[in-house]
């Protein structure tokens, strides 16, 4: 079932909080301070999650939550959230308490901007070792080809500010069993807890007319992003029912990103000598074991002759490098919310 969104422009300079009294607590209209800082409203019909984005800023709220979600970090609320006169109503305290938030954040914006709001990416370099991957007829391996790549993107996104860690750094495997290996690589992710993970491989068809990059994602991830304090601010939730909602909400934030990001891609890798396979769902161990946002990218095949005779070229290698980097720094300079 496709969602629908039904959106709508709020603009206003200047608002004043007029607070409406419902069972002895005074509540303020949500919309008042999406108003205030100018946000577009967005109501999704199938999770009745209610949307306020724009201007660097999303907030996602729900009916009967007593938490918030304030660009992807979760806070506490001292009331729950409340339907008033069909609208979504916050109370006047939680009101002030999440004005402050949005204020703290639009001075941190000021000072940091030049930085972009992407700190941490891991990058894994598939294969390595004697998981060698695949090899094209001239005698490339795609293990190689893969870890080139990857420090290459790691060279770029550092000049950026952007702290990068990647699975390996040489030809090694991260274990001499295959599943584990791709465990272990989902797992350094996990403890990085980065704001991407990026995992670069080439491809192979036995039909060597086979030519093209494909971005995979998975939307069917075995766990829940962690609810450590990076994602959800300084306040932790400790009733197991509202860490359980809160992950939901989290994991469909991180399948929405990913998404986004692979699009980004996507539209970047059509300007390569190359075709555009697409966009492609995949439970991938690498993927679907991982809590934060996570894309495999699949730069090219192998099989196909000229395709690893541009892989080849350090020139080539470069310029899937500074795509990606660009998507990335600009997905995350200019968020779509």
């Amino acid at each position: 079932m496709q969602r629908l969104l039904f959106v709508c422009s709020i603009i206003c300079l200047f608002v004043v909080a007029v607070p409406v009294d419902a069972d002895n607590i005074s509540y303020i209209i949500f919309n008042q301070l999406a108003q205030k800082y100018d946000l577009k409203y967005e109501r999704d019909t199938l999770t009745g999650r209610e949307i306020f984005s724009g201007n660097g800023y999303q907030i996602i709220a729900s009916s009967g939550m007593s938490t918030i979600l304030v660009n992807n970090k979760l806070t506490i609320l001292e009331e729950t959230l409340k339907p008033i006169n069909g609208q979504l109503a916050i109370s006047k305290k939680d009101f002030s308490k999440i004005d402050a938030i949005l204020r703290e954040t639009y001075t941190e914006r000021r000072i940091t901007k030049a930085k972009g709001l992407l700190k941490k990416v891991v990058i894994d370099p598939g294969h390595g070792g004697d998981f060698r991957g695949c090899k094209s007829k001239d005698g490339l391996l795609e293990k190689n080809i893969n870890l080139d790549i990857a420090k290459r993107l790691r060279n770029l996104l550092e000049e950026n500010g952007v702290q990068v860690v990647l699975t390996r750094t040489t030809d090694r495997s991260l274990s001499s069993n295959l599943n584990e290996d791709l465990l272990r690589r989902a797992e350094i992710a996990n403890r990085e807890q980065p704001d991407l993970f990026i995992s670069v491989h080439c491809n192979w068809s036995n039909d060597s007319s086979v030519r093209g990059f494909e971005i995979y994602y998975s939307p069917e991830k075995n766990g829940f992003p962690s609810l450590n304090n990076r994602a959800i601010g300084a306040e932790s939730p400790s009733d197991k029912q509202t860490q359980k909602a809160l992950s939901h909400v989290l994991r469909d934030e991180y399948t929405k990103k990913t998404l986004e990001i692979s699009q980004m891609i996507k539209k970047q890798f059509r300007e390569l000598p190359t075709d555009d396979r697409g966009l492609r769902k995949a439970n991938f161990k690498v993927l679907k074991n991982t809590e934060v946002p996570a894309i495999l990218v699949e730069v090219d095949f192998l099989s196909n002759k000229k395709s690893s005779q541009n892989l080849a070229k350090d020139s080539y290698r470069q310029e899937i490098a500074e795509k990606i980097k660009q998507t990335v720094l600009s997905y995350y300079l200019n968020p779509s919310y």
